[in-house]
């Protein structure tokens, strides 16, 4: 995760701790150089409040954080154009442009996505999915398509996941879950008005959730137990499409579906292959 990013989403930091930040991120270049004395003087804070503020956006201490900034420096450099991920297109913007300009959109995107990750969170997530008897999928109706993805995965390595297409069943099927299940909520926002019930009635039955959405996302903290963040960049009103959040999305859930396959890695081809000689039934002529 970037460090603005890290600090934009700590909730702890004093006005002291503050200061730091701010002057970090508006001097970027010079700081990854400077000495912790160097920035305690330009910052008028004491080097312990600025091993304090290390700690709390999870660096061991100032000179990690350093790496992290000439990473991010060199990044920054070497990024072409900055896209708005909102508008990633203008009027006058021909078509090879387009699409330069969305292979640009679908690599920040992800790029960003994968600096949120937290591995300890994913490894916890992917455990428990992996030994759930069957994953129910909620989400808002332009999720589906993307639920219903993973679910064809997911199905192809036996594995059951259910995504119900109307609130009326999502809820109907949250009621009804038990210990067999697990469940993964897509909401970009974490405000979406289908959240509250669920969430409350899969917290009734004990339903361990997992939310996958933005980053700053605390919807429903009582209720949900994981988070897996996505790139928190696109606009929820201010937009052409849900580009970046669907590549965010998928992107998630693609790396969920590898990391359970790669748990039971032989098993799962053979079982892939058994499934390919059923189901599909195409005569294709000189496959290699």
């Amino acid at each position: 995760m970037k460090i603005e990013s890290l600090v934009k989403y700590c909730t702890e930091l004093t006005p002291a701790e503050n200061q730091v930040a701010l002057y970090i991120l508006q001097h970027k270049e010079a700081v990854q150089h400077y000495t912790i004395q160097q920035l305690a003087v330009e910052t008028f804070v004491s080097k312990s409040v600025i091993h304090r503020f290390c700690k709390k956006i999870n660096f061991d201490g100032f000179n990690e954080l350093k790496i992290q900034l000439a990473k991010e420096v060199s990044i920054e450099k070497k990024s072409e154009e900055k896209i708005d991920v909102n508008f990633p297109f203008s009027p006058s913007d021909s078509q090879r442009v387009i699409a330069q300009k969305l292979l640009w959109l679908y690599e920040e995107t992800i790029l960003d996505t994968h600096n949120f990750i937290r591995l300890d969170e994913l490894r916890k997530v992917v455990s428990i999915l992996h030994q759930a008897k069957i994953i129910d999928v909620y989400t808002h109706a332009h999720n589906i398509n993307i639920a219903e993805n993973f679910q064809d995965k997911m199905l192809s390595i036996g594995r059951t996941v259910n995504c119900e297409d109307s609130f009326y069943n999502q809820r109907c099927r949250a009621i009804a879950s038990d210990q067999n299940h697990v469940a993964i909520i897509l909401s970009y926002s974490g405000q979406a008005t289908f959240i509250p019930q669920i969430t409350k009635a899969l917290y009734k039955n004990e339903i361990t959730t997992i939310l996958i959405g933005r980053a700053g996302n605390h919807a429903q903290l009582d209720y949900i137990k994981y988070r897996l963040y996505i790139s928190d960049k696109e606009n929820l009103r201010k937009r052409i499409s849900q580009f970046s959040s669907h590549i965010a999305m998928q992107y998630i859930l693609d790396l969920i579906f590898s990391c359970i396959f790669k748990i039971d890695y032989e098993k799962n081809l053979e079982f892939i292959q058994k499934g390919i000689e059923i189901v599909d039934d195409r005569v294709i002529e000189n496959e290699k």
